[in-house]
């Protein structure tokens, strides 16, 4: 009798709990994490910011959907030299969560920690590294960064040479409290248990943090923007988002598979808005090879020549990701009037006849690297074996958990399948640079980009831009050292049975913070 007293009660609890989560959760912006691990971390800021990243952290400007328009945050604007190498910026402030003032030494201490941070997008690292003496502050010559100097709410930003979107890359920066990370080990900062709860700047701040199953964010009190009308957002950590969409835990949702695209679709409620962004998918051609041996099979330009002609990129694109991705030429798209790139029809019979003149090995199996794992991209893998198979070439497949680790320091590939989600163009095209610590160890770091490289980067009418976009595609189309395969574009899926949205609204690039108006949303 006691065990059944015992059970009856313990019912009741579960049934009262659920029903309270339910009321909660009605109340509340219903978001997901999936593949998080123990979910015991919030989303390190410095590699992606998403939607989260964005509304918890502040920067020093706020960019439109757009990428270019900047508005005020944390400051008021800014001024550049004529040169382009001197930017100041006028700071105003604000709190963090826990009531301590949000300062200009907190902007010293990010700038500073992300130059020798382990973990960090790219765009920042590039920006950051042409201010003077970013070298030798990293690498520990040097007791303070020269370029980097503060006068009152004045911050002085003197750069080695031109780099015109510094003000955008900004406007994704996210700056970290000094007084909470200061003594933080910076090659294990995603790590720091400061992203069990962390001190926030933004709209929102973290309220509750159940290990493993969902975190919430309430209203900041301290921010002085615009208050938010909705009054919680729930994280849920879920093995996977689809089913959690599908038990309506899922009120905001960006992808770009055709599988999840299919499943979205179907849910009541549910809108799609394609955003178009430059995202990439494509091959790195491992020259350099492993320990520094350089690698006889992709040494030749004919060879990387041959794989882009050997694959029906259209017919791919088309049957993968029917209506979002396009065959891509190189870093320029093919709509962009500065569009010069190489195109390479499919032509399995000239692929055939640059291996022969190559000299190609036949027996040798071609390796293949990748590290997505969605259906789409295991087709795309068996897809690709066949093209190769058809022009003689034997494939060796192998997926990796380790995808930076193995693209760019094993290196036991011979073409890797990569992705990049570009801030902008100079971010193709940077990875062909002498100073990339990454790929010049794929590609051998050829220094003929580095002089377009900067000239695009320190242009300032779009003609110096497209010549300079002229210059890389020409080099582009002579190295080959990227087999590019196409753009894809991405979807946003809302739940507007539950969410509406202000009038007008438009989304930009989900991987990087715009202003989507987000204080204007609310719940239904």
């Amino acid at each position: 009798m006691k065990k059944l007293i015992a059970l009856f009660l313990a019912l009741i609890m579960t049934m009262s709990l659920m029903t309270g989560i339910a009321s909660a959760e009605d109340k509340a912006l219903q978001l997901t994490k999936s593949g998080a691990g123990m979910g015991d971390k919030i989303d390190y800021p410095w590699m992606n910011l998403f939607i989260l990243g964005g509304l918890m952290w502040r920067t020093l400007f706020f960019v439109e959907p757009d990428m270019t328009t900047l508005n005020p945050d944390l400051a008021s604007g800014y001024t550049v030299s004529d040169d382009g190498l001197t930017y100041t910026i006028d700071f105003v402030g604000g709190k963090w969560s826990d009531g301590e003032d949000l300062t200009v030494e907190d902007v010293v201490f990010s700038i500073k920690s992300n130059l020798k941070a382990a973990a960090s997008n790219g765009i920042y690292t590039s920006a950051f590294a042409k201010i003077e003496g970013a070298a030798e502050w990293r690498d520990g010559a040097a007791d303070d960064l020269a370029g980097l100097t503060v006068d009152g709410n004045k911050i002085t930003i003197k750069l080695s040479s031109p780099h015109s979107i510094l003000p955008n890359v900004l406007a994704q920066f996210v700056i970290l409290p000094e007084h909470c990370l200061k003594d933080a080990d910076l090659l294990e900062i995603a790590n720091n248990e400061f992203w069990g709860k962390p001190v926030t700047s933004g709209m929102y701040c973290v309220d509750e943090f159940k290990v493993g199953a969902y975190y919430t964010l309430v209203p900041n009190k301290y921010y002085d923007g615009p208050a938010p009308k909705i009054p919680k957002i729930i994280v849920h950590f879920v093995a996977d988002t689809i089913t959690a969409a599908q038990a309506g835990l899922v009120d905001m949702y960006n992808t770009n598979s055709q599988a999840d695209i299919s499943e979205l679709s179907k849910i009541s409620g549910m809108k799609m808005y394609p955003v178009d962004i430059m995202f990439y998918r494509y091959f790195l051609a491992n020259i350099e090879g492993v320990d520094g041996k350089a690698n006889p099979a992709m040494a030749d330009v004919r060879v990387r020549q041959a794989l882009m002609y050997a694959i029906d990129r259209a017919t791919l694109a088309e049957s993968l990701f029917p209506g979002l991705a396009t065959i891509s030429n190189g870093g320029v798209s093919n709509d962009n009037p500065a569009s010069i790139g190489t195109e390479y029809p499919y032509n399995p019979d000239l692929a055939k006849q640059l291996l022969t003149d190559a000299g190609y090995d036949f027996t040798r199996p071609i390796r293949i690297l990748y590290y997505y794992s969605d259906q789409a991209t295991v087709d795309f893998m068996d897809a690709i074996s066949y093209y190769l198979g058809e022009i003689g070439l034997k494939t060796e497949v192998v997926k990796t958990s380790s995808g930076t680790q193995d693209l760019f320091k094993t290196r036991e590939y011979d073409i890797g399948y990569k992705g990049l989600s570009a801030f902008d163009i100079s971010e193709w095209y940077g990875e062909y640079s002498a100073s990339n610590a990454n790929f010049k160890n794929v590609f051998n770091a050829d220094p003929a980009f580095d002089g377009p490289i900067n000239e695009y980067l320190a242009a300032t009418t779009q003609e110096a831009k497209d010549a300079a976009l002229a210059a890389l595609q020409q080099l582009e189309a002579e190295k080959v050292y990227k087999l590019p395969m196409y753009t894809i574009g991405n979807n946003v899926f809302i739940n507007e049975d539950h969410v509406r949205l202000p009038e007008g609204i438009v989304f930009g690039n989900p991987w990087y913070k715009t202003n989507i108006h987000f204080e204007d949303w609310e719940l239904k």
